[in-house]
């Protein structure tokens, strides 16, 4: 007797389905578990300090991290909007060292090949037709 195609591809998708459900449902317990978010190594090590030495009750200790979650962010905010000032001096110095590189330590010829390699080069000559 022949097997129908549906009936030889039932048990093989079933049990993927069993797989992916039981992968699924043991994943998302696992994630929900753990902490949402966690400090920096410093503010952490800070945090633990703190409770220690100060012998910081639990209401108390959880009022110290969500400050010093807030100073994490500010903290972070400062720092890329100083990146971004001095991105504009990296430029400039980036020109300044090009410029004494081809000026004082490459030959004509170095600088010839050292122009065309600060320009791009075509990798592929057309887009490949699908």
């Amino acid at each position: 007797m022949r097997q129908s195609p549906g009936s030889l591809i039932l048990l093989p998708a079933l049990l993927t389905f069993a797989a992916g459900f039981f992968v699924g449902h043991t994943v998302d317990r696992r994630g929900a578990s753990g902490p949402l978010e966690e400090l920096a190594p410093d503010l952490r090590a800070y945090e633990l300090g703190m409770v220690a030495s100060l012998g910081l009750n639990r209401q108390q200790s959880n009022d110290l991290r969500v400050l010093l979650f807030h100073y994490e962010r500010e903290r972070e905010k400062l720092l890329q909007q100083r990146l971004a000032e001095v991105d504009s001096d990296w430029v400039e110095l980036d020109h300044q060292f090009e410029k004494l590189l081809a000026g004082r330590i490459l030959d004509a010829a170095q600088r010839r090949t050292s122009e065309t390699l600060q320009h791009p080069s075509v990798v592929v000559a057309r887009a490949a037709t699908r």
